[in-house]
């Protein structure tokens, strides 16, 4: 992952599904509580969601997926919005194929999600056959 430090997968509500990161800093539920409370306050205000926040270095980019679902990424501040969302979207489809069944019932147990790690990793996979491919397109 070299333009993401961290991402979140985050329902309406707050709970945190799934999260990976360099370095555990971040307690994800404190974190899901969190977000989940600034969305409901940024919808109050008459937007529609929270996009990027910055704090120091580091900003955080919030994608809302389909039915509610918050996919949130910490990257360095200087990072483009529009390729962490590209990103952003590449980890909801895949979340989606993963555990479409699943994310149609109410969740009782977030720890199912825990192997979407290694899709994760897939997708931010820095090898040179990606970067040719990347530098093709």
């Amino acid at each position: 992952m070299r333009t993401i430090n961290e991402i979140w997968i985050i329902t309406s509500s707050g709970i945190t599904l799934f999260n990976i990161s360099k370095d555990d800093k971040i307690d994800p539920l404190l974190f899901g509580g969190f977000l989940s409370a600034v969305q409901s306050f940024i919808k109050t205000l008459g937007e529609n969601t929270l996009k990027t926040l910055v704090i120091g270095n580091s900003k955080i980019t919030v994608y809302q997926g389909r039915k509610g679902l918050l996919f949130v990424s910490r990257s360095p501040q200087k990072t483009k919005d529009d390729s962490i969302i590209e990103y952003l979207k590449v980890v909801e489809t895949k979340f989606r194929e993963q555990y479409g069944v699943i994310l149609d019932r109410p969740i009782q147990n977030p720890t199912l999600f825990e192997k979407f790690g290694d899709i994760i990793e897939e997708i931010f996979q820095d090898t040179p056959e990606q970067r040719t491919v990347k530098a093709l397109w």
